[in-house]
Order: structure tokens, then C-alpha cells, then sequence
């Protein structure tokens, strides 16, 4: 079905290659995982190229930070994700946010926490 889309056919073979693969994983993951990369993905569609923009340039900062800094980060993003989203910000700018990450990191965790769907089983 992708073959046959116009769009997909004027994109240069190496992107193609590229979504099939990246299809291809998001079909073989667990449903609620699928579910989850599927909400994400729907969430930055919905945003200003601003925001998408500030969202990956917030990915681009992350993956340049020491291993130990973003193992930190993993740790309250999985944490802040299962906070309602309309009380993440009060609780990533609380005391004990503060005082364990810096600004930067807080403006990381953040714009990943905009794109990042509400788990309450977390």
C-alpha cells in the first residue's frame, strides 16, 4: 500500500528503505508499545514546526549528554510520564526536580514530556 503512494515513490531510495524499516519495527512491537510511538507520533503532527523543531533539537541536546546525565533523565521522564499531563510542569519545576537537573534538562524533559501520552500503569 505505501509502495503505491505518489508521495512515498518521489522520495530518494534511501528514505524509502528507511520508513519500510522503521514500519517494519513499529509492527513487530508489543501493542502498548506500538500504541505509545503511534501517540507520540500523532502529538508532533499536531504541533507547530516550531514546536516539532524545538522537540528535536531538545532530542539532539539529550543524546549529546554523558551517558550517566541521560540514564538520570530516563529515570524521571519514565516517572513524569505517568503524572497527569496538566500537572508534569509543577512537578518537573518542584524542589526536587530542581535541585537534581539543570535548567537544560528540565526544558529537555519538558518538550519530550509534550509529545509523551499519559500512562497511568506506570
Amino acid at each position: 500500500m505505501l509502495r503505491t503512494d505518489p508521495s512515498f515513490n518521489r522520495l530518494p531510495a534511501t528514505d524509502q528503505q528507511r520508513l519500510v524499516q522503521q514500519l517494519r519495527q513499529v509492527d513487530q512491537m508489543p501493542e502498548q508499545q506500538r500504541e505509545r510511538r503511534l501517540a507520540r507520533a500523532e502529538a508532533l503532527e499536531r504541533m507547530s514546526p516550531q514546536d516539532r523543531t524545538r522537540v528535536n533539537s531538545s532530542g539532539r541536546r539529550w543524546a549529546a549528554m554523558p551517558p550517566d546525565r541521560q540514564a538520570l533523565m530516563k529515570r524521571a521522564f519514565h516517572d513524569l510520564s505517568g503524572v497527569p499531563p496538566d500537572q508534569r510542569l509543577t512537578v518537573l519545576n518542584s524542589s526536587r526536580y530542581q535541585g537534581a537537573f539543570s535548567a537544560e534538562e528540565r526544558d529537555i524533559l519538558s518538550d519530550f514530556l509534550r509529545v509523551e501520552p499519559y500512562s497511568s500503569q506506570r
